[in-house]
C-alpha cells in the first residue's frame, strides 16, 4: 500500500487521508510509515451506526480496502455517501471463499458496491470471480507488498542501534523476525547448534517481549538478542547476512512477508507452514532466492550458508527488482475508477 499511497499524496497534495487499524501494533505501524497528510485512528466495531457516524464526519471520496479487510456497514455507508470502494493487494483464502460461497446472498450484498478487485494473482481472481461479482471488476495486478522498499539506514541509527544491543563491527548476523509463541521454543535449540553468529530475535508482536526475554534467560544463550523494539525489523534484515522468518515453523499462522529480507538483498529461510504466502514461496523459491525447511533443519541450513550464500544473495537482489510492475499496474487500474488529477 505504501508506494500508491506516496502516489495518492503526489497527486492529490492537499487531500487528507485517513487510516483505520484494528490493533494496537497495526496502529504504530500505519503511524510509522504514513506520514504526509495522514490521520490515524482505530476503526469502530462495524455496525451502522457506528459506521454512519464514522463517513458522515469524514465523507470519503474513495475507500481503500486492503487485502481481505472487508467490512459490510463500513462498504454500504460510503456508497451511499457516493464514494467509490476499492480493494488492493486482495486476496481470498479457501476457507473463506468457502464461507462466502455457502453465503451468496450476502456475499453478493457485501461485494455488489466495490467498485474494483485489484488482486495479488489468478487463484484470488479465480475465487473471486466464482461469487456473485462481475467478472470485470476482479482484476489481476500483482502483489504490493513486492513494491515495499527497504530503506537505508543511516549511518547514525546503525550505530544507536549496534551500541543498544551490543553488536561489534565483527560480528556476524542472522535476523529471526516475526516469530510467535512456540517458536522460539522450537528454533532455540537449533540456533545452539550454530557458532560464531550473534542471532537478531525480533518477535511478532510487542506484548511478547517480556515472556521471550524471560525464555531467553532461562536457555542461557547469550548469542541470541532479543530486539525488543517496534520499526526496527528492516535494519535487522540490512544489518544481516541471511534472514529466518517465523509464523512459519507452527502451524496456524500461516507465513509472515517472507519478501522484506529479499528487499534487503539476502537470502531467506522460512518454514513448512506458509498457506497465506503461497504466491511468495512461489516466487523466491523459483528464482532460486531462499529455501522452505523444516525445524530440524535450521542449524544445518545456516551453517551450509554462511559458508557459501553468494548464489542465493545475488538471486535476492535480482528478485528485489520486480515491484515496480505490480505498481504500475496498480495505479493504472486505480486510476480508471477515481480520477487521478
Amino acid at each position: 500500500m505504501i508506494p500508491i499511497y506516496e502516489k495518492l499524496v503526489k497527486t492529490y497534495p492537499h487531500a487528507s487521508f485517513y487510516f483505520s487499524s484494528t490493533s494496537k501494533t497495526g496502529y504504530e505501524e500505519a503511524k510509522r510509515r504514513f506520514t504526509r497528510g495522514a490521520e490515524h485512528f482505530f476503526l469502530p466495531l462495524d455496525f451502522s451506526w457506528t459506521m454512519k457516524s464514522l463517513v458522515e464526519a469524514i465523507k470519503p471520496t474513495a475507500l481503500i480496502l486492503s487485502e481481505s479487510d472487508f467490512w459490510y456497514h463500513l462498504i454500504q455507508m460510503v456508497k451511499r455517501g457516493g464514494g467509490k470502494v476499492i480493494v488492493l493487494n486482495g486476496k481470498l483464502s479457501k476457507r473463506s471463499h468457502r464461507r462466502f460461497k455457502k453465503a451468496a446472498f450476502f456475499s453478493e450484498k457485501l461485494f455488489a458496491p466495490v467498485d474494483l478487485f485489484c488482486v495479488q494473482n489468478s487463484e484470488y481472481q479465480s475465487r473471486f470471480s466464482s461469487l456473485p461479482i462481475s467478472k470485470e471488476r476482479v482484476v489481476v495486478t500483482g502483489n504490493l507488498k513486492l513494491a515495499i522498499k527497504s530503506a537505508l539506514p543511516s549511518s547514525e541509527e546503525i550505530d544507536r542501534f549496534c551500541r543498544q544491543y551490543g553488536i561489534e563491527k565483527e560480528d556476524r548476523l542472522v535476523t529471526v523476525g516475526s516469530t510467535h509463541a512456540k517458536e522460539e521454543e522450537l528454533l532455540g535449540e537449533q540456533l545452539g547448534q550454530i557458532p560464531n553468529v550473534k542471532f537478531l530475535l525480533v518477535p511478532r508482536h510487542p506484548e511478547r517481549f517480556k515472556a521471550v526475554k524471560k525464555w531467553l534467560s532461562n536457555l542461557g544463550n547469550d548469542r541470541i538478542i532479543l530486539i525488543d523494539q517496534m520499526g526496527v525489523l528492516n535494519l535487522c534484515y540490512q544489518l544481516s547476512e541471511i534472514a529466518l522468518v517465523g509464523g512459519s515453523f507452527a502451524p496456524g499462522i500461516g507465513g509472515h512477508n517472507i519478501f522484506e529480507p529479499i528487499q534487503a538483498k539476502i537470502p531467506v529461510l522460512f518454514g513448512p507452514f506458509m498457506e497465506t504466502q503461497k504466491e511468495l514461496v512461489n516466487m523466491v523459491l523459483d528464482a532460486k532466492a531462499g529455501l522452505q525447511i523444516a525445524s530440524d533443519q535450521v542449524a544445518s541450513t545456516i551453517n551450509q550458508l554462511l559458508s557459501n550464500s553468494s548464489p542465493y544473495k545475488e538471486n535476492a537482489g535480482k528478485l528485489s527488482k520486480v515491484g515496480q510492475d505490480v505498481v504500475n499496474k496498480t495505479w493504472g487500474k486505480l486510476k480508471q475508477i477515481v480520477p487521478c488529477g
